[in-house]
């Protein structure tokens, strides 16, 4: 008998007395004896009701047993099981959540941003401006694939799927993936997601200018060399980010307003920084030099998807 069918006796005989009847041999509860008494009735509902949505959701006793922190033990790691079976990333999120047993749930939105972050997923950009994710060369080294399946009505739709490979690498690196979900890191660090695609060839046109140029015009130059693209093309936040999190540019505030200006390392590359004359206010700007836009064309594969 197992544990379900052994509560589903003990509701069998809760049912009884809160009807009356005595469960060992199916006579009536005297009026006058304590199980009949109105409050007595009352808890023996109660318990057969609370007995009842055990059973049809068993879960709920393990979420009776959650404790409050997400400890991660030798015991927690050998608990998860890695299948054979390629399985969703919530699949997956939800064995990491059933063995950390912790009130603060475990799920995909715990996996997934961990998994895009150190580049073994990317969101791309349907013809149809829909966002979708697929598995970088990087997360298909570790197992991470695309399954398709067809409904009724023929329609053909795309998930990502882990292998057992994948299964074990995330649990083997589960300690960084608990901690990058409790501190990610600040926008300024993250690699921004940027679905704005060129060819080698097209990469190739760019011209490199003698005189400085801003962001903008390089971002502009750059969404230029693709003039079949139907998607918005680079933007110059995404690629001053980008030279955020490489440390070539930072954040400076200057009169109650932000720059990203260049660090030591970007000056050195060839980013200049200029002041200039508004209306009301001066302002500062970075420009770009020759060398500063080859640096930027010649990594722009680690921002862009270059094919």
């Amino acid at each position: 008998m197992t544990d379900l069918e052994k509560i589903a006796y003990a509701k069998s005989f809760i049912d009884q007395l809160s009807a009356g009847i005595d469960p060992t041999d199916g006579a009536l509860i005297p009026e006058d004896d304590v199980a009949a008494k109105a409050r007595i009735v009352g808890c023996f509902s109660y318990v057969s009701e609370v007995l009842g949505k055990l059973i049809n959701a068993p879960n709920v006793v393990a979420d009776l047993y959650r404790v409050p922190e997400r400890k991660l033990t030798s015991q927690v790691l050998s608990s998860i099981e890695c299948t054979q079976f390629p399985v969703s990333i919530s699949a997956f999120a939800q064995r990491i959540d059933a063995a950390l047993r912790s009130s603060k749930k475990f799920t995909a939105h715990d996996l997934t941003p961990w998994l895009m972050h150190n580049g073994y997923i990317e969101k791309l950009i349907d013809y149809r401006d829909k966002s979708f994710k697929r598995p970088t060369q990087k997360g298909v080294e570790i197992g991470i694939i695309v399954h398709q399946s067809t409904s009724q009505t023929g329609r053909v739709t795309s998930s990502l799927r882990l292998n057992m490979f994948a299964q074990q690498f995330i649990r083997d690196h589960l300690h960084e993936i608990l901690a990058f979900s409790q501190s990610p890191p600040h926008p300024a660090d993250r690699i921004p997601q940027v679905t704005f695609t060129l060819s080698q060839a097209q990469l190739a046109k760019f011209e490199f200018s003698e005189m400085p140029l801003s962001i903008s015009q390089i971002a502009s130059m750059i969404s230029a060399l693709n003039l079949e693209s139907s998607h918005v093309g680079l933007k110059p936040g995404d690629l001053a980010d980008w030279l955020v999190h490489l440390g070539l540019l930072r954040t400076v505030e200057h009169g109650g307003k932000n720059y990203k200006l260049p660090t030591d390392a970007g000056k050195q590359l060839g980013i200049l920084v200029e002041a200039r004359h508004g209306l009301n206010c001066d302002y500062y700007i970075a420009l770009y030099n020759a060398d500063a836009q080859k640096f930027i064309i010649d990594n722009i594969h680690g921002l862009i998807k270059v094919v």
